[in-house]
């Protein structure tokens, strides 16, 4: 079993993804190094349905278990390897952030600040008052201060005699993250880091500089929306919100009286939700076969006798119109691409408002407008993209994977952040520079391993 395997494990509500890499170059001792540019290698790479989680929570132990089990046994096969350890994410409501200043004294006379004094620093920005049920999840040092008059990113080396930190502390539930933990063991391996999930999937879709100068990611998953803020290669922020794909799509579901598999599919096949994309509203008709039909949604040429007024219930075996009811399940509904826009946009306009409430005091900080990604099974439907780009009123564009050779597979994003983050802090630990505050992952500084240590 090679020590160098890294497993990055997303663990989301529809798929679970796994990504099995390595390093591929010997560990770089440059301070400009971190996970964007480590140089890894793709092994192998698999997806499997999710079982037993929802919302960010484990909702079946055993079931969870055994998804993940089957999900790195198939990584192992494509990898052609043995899977020790995994570094896998964390999202959800319970995700808090905080912030906090510390203050350690270094001596009388000013005298040169070691990595020593950096931990101690951190470490009482730490003791905040916060609930026993919730543990930290990163500390992530923003700013120093020596002295308490210069503002610095790195005091290391430097001389002073007090030193300050002005502290971003993301907590999460200790119950969550030890739920999490324990499906993992279950499965047959060790959990070797948890991270936010938004920090994973930044390191696979953006370079240094849109993380140095200001960058937005927005993550529309199956039930949750996470849209994560970074600064000065950072993290500065992250929300939640409980939306998502399914309730587009109950949406659907809702309007036309149809089974949530057929709008499910109506959703994947045929929904829009811009105005922009115009050429797509044509005057064709697409029909949800009966129960009967096998089919699936088809197109209905706009001047077929089975044509009707938006969304009206059509027989499938007469030309006249009839009105659903439970009882009569061999009808179909016809529906145009204009009547599905009018039954969604309104649905991502009004989260998408609520997300632009989160996002607009980071926007309008800065002078430069931050690149803005959004990722996610959702963003692959026609004109979603443009749609949010027509709330926010600023340029917006759809992830993609960066610095990968021939890998390019954005539903991998965040398993392969997950992977890149490992290959950065195993580079880090080789280096004897663990705490590296110039490198993305040095900031986002994980203490999931003190929790292991405490709670199992």
């Amino acid at each position: 079993m090679r020590a160098d395997i890294i497993c990055g494990l997303d663990i989301g509500a529809s798929e679970i993804r796994a990504l099995v890499g390595h390093a591929s170059g010997a560990p770089s001792k440059s301070k400009k190094e971190t996970p964007l540019n480590s140089q890894s290698e793709i092994l192998g790479f698999v997806e499997s349905p999710t079982r037993g989680f929802s919302k960010g929570v484990v909702s079946n132990l055993s079931l969870l278990s055994d998804a993940i089990e089957e999900t790195i046994s198939k990584a192992e096969a494509a990898a052609h390897c043995k899977v020790r350890k995994v570094i896998t994410n964390i999202a959800g409501a319970h995700i808090k952030n905080f912030k906090s200043r510390g203050s350690v004294h270094i001596s009388d006379r000013p005298s040169e600040i070691t990595e020593q004094d950096i931990k101690r620093c951190v470490e009482s920005a730490k003791l905040i008052a916060m609930s026993l049920d919730r543990e930290v999840v990163h500390l992530i040092p923003e700013k120093f201060y020596i002295d308490d008059k210069i503002e610095i990113n790195d005091p290391l080396g430097l001389f002073g005699s007090k030193l300050d930190v002005d502290l971003n502390i993301v907590t999460s539930l200790v119950s969550i993250l030890q739920n999490l933990t324990k499906a993992i063991n279950l499965a047959g391996y060790e959990v070797e880091d948890i991270i936010a999930s938004g920090v994973g999937t930044a390191l696979a879709v953006f370079d240094r500089q849109e993380l140095e100068e200001g960058a937005i990611l927005i993550d529309v998953g199956k039930d949750l929306i996470e849209a994560a803020l970074f600064m000065e290669e950072m993290l500065k922020d992250c929300f939640y919100f409980p939306f998502g794909s399914d309730d587009l799509t109950q949406a659907l579901q809702d309007k036309l009286r149809i089974m949530f598999s057929e709008a499910e599919e109506l959703r994947i096949k045929y929904g829009i939700v811009s105005k922009d994309n115009r050429e797509l509203f044509d005057d064709s008709r697409i029909v949800i076969p009966s129960s009967k039909d096998e089919r699936g949604p088809g197109r209905e040429d706009a001047q077929s006798d089975h044509k009707r007024s938006g969304g009206n219930w059509v027989d499938s075996e007469t030309s006249g119109a009839g009105v659903f009811s439970s009882a009569n399940s061999d009808r179909a509904v016809a529906v145009s691409r204009q009547e599905i826009y009018n039954m969604l946009f309104p649905k991502v306009e009004e989260i998408m408002k609520e997300v632009y409430k989160k996002i607009e005091p980071f926007l309008k900080q800065k002078k430069k407008l931050p690149r803005i990604y959004v990722v996610g099974g959702v963003s692959r439907m026609d004109g979603f993209v443009e749609a949010v780009e027509e709330i926010f009123e600023v340029p917006v564009d759809m992830g993609r994977i960066r610095d990968s050779r021939d890998f390019h597979d954005v539903r991998f994003a965040g398993a392969l952040g997950l992977m890149r983050y490992g290959v950065c802090k195993a580079g880090e630990k080789k280096c004897g520079n663990i705490f590296n505050v110039n490198s993305f992952a040095g900031r986002v500084l994980s203490r999931i391993q003190s929790i292991f240590s405490e709670y199992f």
